[in-house]
């Protein structure tokens, strides 16, 4: 049964406003950067505050496991380490990003009540800090990418330039998706741990420790995995390899669409968090 058109007016009209209302909060937020990169900074300090190497101890974990977890599996894989590790290596450290987005992203507002309960701050702002704080590690962890490949002499091509329009749709990817958990996680706390179990799964089912040839007919099952797209734009050019056009287009109507959805949706619902906490 179609709803008359009045309601179905009326139903856009809210979801406009609730839209430009979104829209209107990240242009505080942006105008107001020093904010939240004042915050994502501090947070990265003081996790390793007092520490002889700081925020290397970052990047010195991630090599750590990148290293034993190559070294096992390449045995068990039967894979030349050579060709192995570089591949483990890339892998890691975005998926990295990807899951610690999605993951803190959760506590986005949860960590920073005392200032939206206390301040005025724009309720995109506390979003941004936990994407500023990811990217910031992931700086410190790309420097073991280009020391595996010199150690390896594993070659680089042109395909590299592939790179820059990966990283944007992963960052836009993440965004919209840690602002949408962000809100629901603030209302249903039980969220963040579904959220963590859920990515623990993903882990395993995405070709991270594995490459998709691996799988031969069975690597179907990737074509419903999101997160093996987001992987695959990013980890081709590091590789050498031209991404798949198909992957570029998933990931851009994700983004599209997620942008579109969490508009009226943040809109409408982020407002509310200050209740919630």
């Amino acid at each position: 049964m179609l709803l008359p058109l009045p309601i179905v007016e009326r139903c856009m009209m809210q979801s406009n406003s609730y839209g430009q209302l979104c829209i209107n909060d990240l242009k505080s937020s942006f105008a107001g950067w020093r904010v939240w990169y004042t915050l994502a900074v501090n947070d990265v300090k003081r996790r390793y505050r007092r520490s002889r190497l700081g925020q290397f101890w970052l990047t010195l974990s991630m090599a750590l496991t990148i290293g034993g977890l190559g070294l096992v599996y390449s045995v068990l894989f039967k894979m030349n380490v050579a060709e192995y590790l570089p591949y483990i290596s890339v892998t890691f450290v975005f998926w990295a990003i990807i899951s610690s987005g999605i993951i803190e992203s959760c506590s986005a507002f949860i960590e920073s009540e005392g200032l939206i309960l206390h301040t005025t701050i724009p309720r995109a702002t506390p979003v941004l800090r936990v994407q500023l704080r990811l990217w910031l590690i992931a700086l410190h962890n790309f420097a073991i990418i280009p020391v595996v490949f010199l150690v390896f002499q594993f070659p680089v091509n042109w395909n590299l330039l592939w790179l820059i329009p990966g990283l944007a749709l992963v960052a836009a990817n993440i965004l919209w998706i840690g602002y949408f958990l962000a809100i629901v996680s603030a209302r249903f706390r039980d969220v963040p741990q579904i959220v963590a179990s859920i990515m623990q799964i993903a882990f395993f089912i995405t070709p991270i420790m594995f490459r998709p040839t691996q799988l031969g007919h069975n690597g179907l099952v990737l074509m419903l995995n999101p997160f093996a797209y987001l992987l695959e734009i990013v980890r081709d050019p590091l590789l050498g390899t031209t991404p798949n056009a198909l992957a570029f287009v998933v990931c851009a109507i994700m983004a599209v669409v997620g942008c579109l959805l969490i508009l009226p949706f943040a809109g409408r619902y982020a407002p509310r968090v200050v209740y919630w906490l």
